[in-house]
């Protein structure tokens, strides 16, 4: 075996081999579960590698046949990443991702976003009737931690629900590979594809202007949702925060608000341990100002799960908040944001 290279966390072989390659097949699936692993994945299975087990004959052409595993109609709705590998080509391996007990918070742009998506499913016959490819770019942009992820997570709820899926976007090639074998078998289920931290993704690709044709829907998406997240909107410029029929909308998802902030609490402690733990829901909602949804959470573990002391966990965050910005690092993290005005709550 010749000697191997290591690009980006994937390990890439000069020559070719079934040994080299079944290593960076277990290398590249490994990465993509430790990337999933926000969505909630539960993943107890150590072995990596695809070993079909065959059960009928499949053929394209009635000539030709080929051992083949048990078939589906189509693809359960659900989360799925596109990937090939030497032994099967394009695959769709799905995700375990859970989505139970999301919160919804009403009058916020994460629920605008929800209700523009919802939308955008409903009006399938008006771009039919005036010949407009029947695709929606939505950008979210904020702090980290303000609850993107949670937002991309109703989404995916939602277009489960309707019996579509969700694609975690990767490699180009792959992707528009994988979607145009996904519309020959299923032309019209609903599809979100999750561009997470687009940011880093435009900066890891060799060629951008693939990525730009795909939004810009060259490729013939139909029926798609392109849902993108970024931390670091600056870092885009306008070829992508200011461009309709790549991103026809975007929303910042900024601090919860007070109400946002007691409905998170109520919802995640309950009110029969509230009553129990003698909680000030008041001034927990008063203290946690311009906490995001991973503070506020924060909070609730060390409180309530570890039992810490209320005013020892409150002075921890904030202290956490504060050392960062005296190392002048807010800016750069989004975590100073806007100044406070009606869009700072969102």
């Amino acid at each position: 075996m010749q000697d191997n290279f290591l690009k980006n966390d994937v390990y890439y072989a000069d020559a070719s081999s079934d040994e080299t390659m079944q290593a960076v097949e277990k290398i590249k699936k490994q990465i993509r579960r430790k990337k999933m692993g926000k969505w909630g994945i539960v993943d107890d299975d150590d072995e990596l590698e695809i070993s079909p087990k065959y059960c009928q004959w499949g053929t394209s052409d009635g000539i030709n046949f080929l051992p083949s595993s048990k078939t589906l109609n189509v693809l359960t709705p659900g989360v799925y990443e596109i990937d090939s590998s030497p032994q099967t080509g394009i695959y769709f391996e799905k995700i375990p991702v859970k989505t139970e007990g999301l919160i919804r918070f009403s009058d916020t742009n994460s629920d605008k976003v929800v209700g523009e998506i919802q939308k955008f499913w409903d009006r399938e016959h008006v771009f039919k009737e005036y010949g407009i490819t029947y695709k929606r770019g939505i950008m979210l942009y904020g702090p980290p931690g303000s609850g993107k992820s949670c937002t991309v997570q109703l989404i995916m709820q939602d277009v489960v629900q309707r019996n579509g899926i969700v694609l975690e976007f990767g490699e180009p090639h792959l992707f528009i590979d994988g979607m145009r074998i996904f519309r020959q078998i299923q032309p019209e289920t609903p599809v979100v594809v999750i561009m997470e931290d687009i940011d880093s993704t435009l900066e890891n690709c060799h060629d951008e202007s693939e990525i730009l044709n795909i939004l810009d829907g060259v490729n013939n998406m139909h029926k798609v949702v392109f849902l993108a997240t970024t931390n670091y909107p600056d870092k885009l410029g306008h070829r992508i925060m200011n461009r309709p029929s790549r991103f026809d909308k975007r929303f910042r998802i900024g601090f919860p608000s007070k109400e946002s902030r007691k409905a998170y609490f109520d919802h995640i402690i309950g009110s029969q341990k509230i009553e129990e733990l003698k909680i000030d829901l008041y001034k927990w909602v008063e203290d946690t100002d311009e906490f995001s949804i991973a503070h506020l959470k924060e909070l609730f573990v060390a409180v309530v799960i570890l039992g810490d002391e209320y005013d020892d966990a409150l002075a921890t965050l904030k202290k956490m908040k504060d050392e960062v910005q005296d190392k002048d690092y807010e800016a750069h993290m989004g975590l100073r944001g806007p100044e406070k005005n009606e869009d700072f709550y969102n």
